[in-house]
């Protein structure tokens, strides 16, 4: 990565094992301080067209070479980027705007991340079905589907990133990556270290530019087989309708307002820090967040009180202070949103337990942590993704209740139940609508365990044998002899 004289990063897309600069640029903001740090080329079409057509020459003799050499090959990236722990953490830090702990944790979880699906895809095989014909047998093969789109989000830049590219990679595709315009830094210095690791020129390229342009392009292009995209519910309704004429296979993890019940015989107490966390970690710019939460009548006076005491506490500022609890939001357009989104609840009668938007622009895209209440059925705030430190807190009498206030949004990503009796726990788990549900505990999604939505929070499912398999056609060959 380059310095211009403004001491701005003058950073190329990676296209052939190589950077490269289009002549048109769009700049890379720091949310914490409004300053342009870094510019990375805007790539039309004519430049994913080479990216494309760069991952196509490339990806038979990947495809072809033993899935010992790919794996080594992965595992030797995740060595690289692991020895540019503190490197990496930093740029995320700056262009994401969450706390520098945190960007090194989302490092580290993509080491790990890496050396799991390098290893899962070794132990895919194919299946040889019996046959009742002799002199003949039926052979089922996996083969790679060939390139593959991969359009990741602010959020979390480098876990997603390895997420989708690793088992594809792993099991032989090409990958033409295109990270979020707003942070494209730490992607494109993990394509680096991929190449400085080995892997082939062509077999892993990103991309940079708008959503709109550069997005649009590389996921409508008729050579790409298979586009995974995370972000908005929105978008991904978009790109259904590009993939539809190439019939592109596709993997969306969309958006999510992930409900969570809290029983009144639930250790709150206990686990209250931890639903804190849960609601306002990486101010709340993740997806499967809790943003709803049903709280039994008998314990709502308790549990809101504790719950806002703590909120209170969380403290915003610097990401890079160590004492930081939220960063700013990462780019105006969300701050504007959850502001809006806020603003209107009021306007529709909710009660403001803490928080709210800001007074004015001096607080810069530094956004409260906000608890709203008094929340009636068709309230937009209930339906609409929350991209931000906002948490909904509901009553509910009875199971029926909190089951339906659960499933009564059009997203069905995460939902977490917390009850001192297992076996309602797990009733509820069941009806609740949801991809993943949590009962009693709060944790990262097992990269062993399938991660994704149901409803209108996407397709297919990331992370576990499944999300490796996902990368893969099956070909069946009849063989006599």
């Amino acid at each position: 990565m380059n310095k211009l004289e403004t001491d701005i990063l003058d950073v190329g897309c990676r296209l052939g094992g190589r950077e490269v600069r289009t002549g048109q640029w769009t700049p890379v903001l720091d949310p914490a301080t409004g300053q342009v740090i870094a510019r990375v080329p805007l790539c039309n079409d004519q430049v994913v067209d080479k990216a494309v057509a760069g991952a196509l020459r490339a990806q038979p003799s990947w495809a072809d070479a033993p899935v010992e050499h790919r794996t080594s090959l992965l595992l030797e990236w995740a060595r690289a980027v692991s020895s540019r722990l503190d490197q990496l953490s930093l740029l995320n830090c700056r262009e994401t705007g969450k706390p520098l702990h945190a960007a090194r944790a989302e490092v580290e979880n993509a080491v790990q991340l890496i050396h799991y699906f390098a290893e899962e895809a070794r132990r895919l095989t194919g299946h040889l079905p019996l046959t009742g014909q002799p002199g003949s047998q039926t052979l089922v093969f996996r083969e790679p589907v060939g390139v593959v789109a991969a359009i990741t989000p602010f959020n979390y830049p480098i876990s997603t990133l390895v997420t989708k590219a690793t088992p594809a990679l792993a099991v032989g595709c090409a990958v033409v990556a295109k990270p979020d315009e707003h942070t494209p830094l730490a992607t494109l210095e993990l394509a680096r270290l991929a190449e400085e690791a080995g892997l082939p020129p062509g077999v892993f390229q990103v991309v940079t530019g708008p959503g709109p342009e550069t997005g649009r392009a590389l996921a409508a292009h008729p050579k790409v087989a298979l586009v995974t995209f995370t972000g908005s519910t929105e978008v991904g309704k978009f790109i259904q309708k590009l993939a539809a004429d190439g019939v592109k296979r596709l993997i969306l993890e969309l958006g999510g307002h992930c409900p969570a019940i809290l029983c009144r015989d639930a250790d709150w107490v206990r686990l209250l820090p931890s639903i804190l966390s849960q609601a306002f970690k990486n101010s709340g710019q993740y997806c499967y967040r809790i943003t709803r939460l049903y709280v039994a009548r008998e314990i709502w006076d308790a549990v809101l009180e504790k719950l806002t005491s703590a909120a209170a506490t969380l403290k915003a500022g610097d990401p890079r202070d160590p004492e930081t609890d939220l960063g700013p939001l990462n780019n105006p357009h969300i701050f504007d949103r959850v502001r809006k989104q806020v603003q209107k609840a009021l306007s529709q009668g909710a009660a403001l337990a803490l928080g709210g938007p800001p007074p004015g622009k001096d607080s810069g895209l530094y956004f409260p942590p906000t608890v709203l209440t008094d929340l009636r059925p068709g309230m937009d705030i209930l339906r609409e993704e929350i991209f931000g430190p906002v948490l909904l807190v509901l009553p509910f009498s009875d199971e029926q209740e909190a089951v339906d206030g659960a499933n009564d949004t059009p997203f069905g990503l995460a939902a977490y139940v917390f009850c001192g009796d297992l076996s309602r726990a797990l009733r509820m788990a069941h009806r609740i609508q949801a991809g993943s549900v949590w009962i009693n505990d709060i944790h990262q999604a097992r990269p062993e365990a399938p991660f994704g939505g149901m409803k209108q929070s996407g397709l297919g499912r990331e992370k576990s044998r499944f999300g490796v398999e996902a990368f893969t056609e099956l070909k069946t060959i009849y063989v006599s002899y």
